[in-house]
């Protein structure tokens, strides 16, 4: 089944249900993916004009049904303000070496609850940077910090053993100079997932652990990225574990 076919040439499905708004979408980004792997990876394309080219270029579809182009214009300006706002979150699903529908979901999921918090910068041969210090955005009161402390040790999220508060203490201040390294990855970024989903952090951590260099491979001999764990992540959500469950109710309770 055909959804569009960009650029000018015919509409060949017409939008009538949700799923075909929610498959627009991703046919949209897997586009936008093709172009910046062949445009910026691989051609030193200005991140900035790629950008602007994929949206200004998509603008439209040769339909005169209402329902199509009205959804078509909500779907290319969901994708610049992903390209624009959200390059820290779209740099390591378009390199990653496959992007699914589940994880186009997930991002418009994230881009949903996104809110600008702080100024960015193009840089001419990549995505954006930030240009303030790195941060969570959290303010966790002595319980929660205990309580996040706790679930992290009964799970073995890190390999110390015993976990300390001043070691989460540590990573949640972005202290500068501290790492720890992680025992299984994929539990960390459901850890931090959790904690988003209940605003207790906000939606960069992925950014912020990578750029900071916080946590380290189980061996040691690396430092885990941002494409790590939204990797991570996103496996894990296709097949949810009790641990994983058990994590996110027990950040869940931090509320009560």
């Amino acid at each position: 089944m055909v959804l569009s076919l960009f650029g000018g040439d015919e509409h060949l499905h017409h939008i009538v249900a949700a799923q075909d708004v929610a498959k627009e979408l991703f046919a949209l980004l897997v586009e936008a993916r093709t172009i910046y792997l062949r445009d910026v990876v691989a051609g030193g394309k200005q991140y900035r004009r790629y950008a602007e080219d994929f949206v200004n270029g998509h603008r439209y579809i040769d339909c005169d049904r209402a329902a199509c182009r009205n959804c078509h214009e909500m779907n290319i300006h969901i994708v610049k303000g992903l390209l624009t706002d959200c390059a820290h979150l779209i740099q390591p699903l378009f390199t990653a070496a496959d992007f699914s529908f589940e994880e186009c979901m997930e991002l418009k999921r994230t881009y949903d609850r996104f809110v600008p918090s702080y100024p960015v910068v193009h840089r001419d041969y990549g995505p954006v940077t930030e240009v303030h210090p790195l941060s969570f955005g959290c303010d966790f009161t002595p319980k929660q910090m205990v309580g996040i402390t706790a679930c992290a040790d009964t799970y073995h999220l890190f390999c110390v053993s015993p976990l300390r508060i001043e070691d989460m203490e540590a990573l949640f201040a972005c202290k500068k100079g501290f790492s720890i390294r992680v025992n299984k990855i994929r539990y960390v970024a459901v850890l931090f997932d959790a904690l988003l989903e209940h605003s207790f952090i906000q939606h960069r951590w992925q950014s912020v652990l990578g750029q900071g260099r916080f946590l380290q491979t189980k061996d040691g001999d690396r430092f885990v990225s941002a494409a790590n764990l939204s990797s991570a992540l996103s496996v894990v959500r296709k097949n949810m574990t009790s641990v994983a469950y058990n994590i996110r109710r027990a950040i869940g309770q931090l509320e009560e």
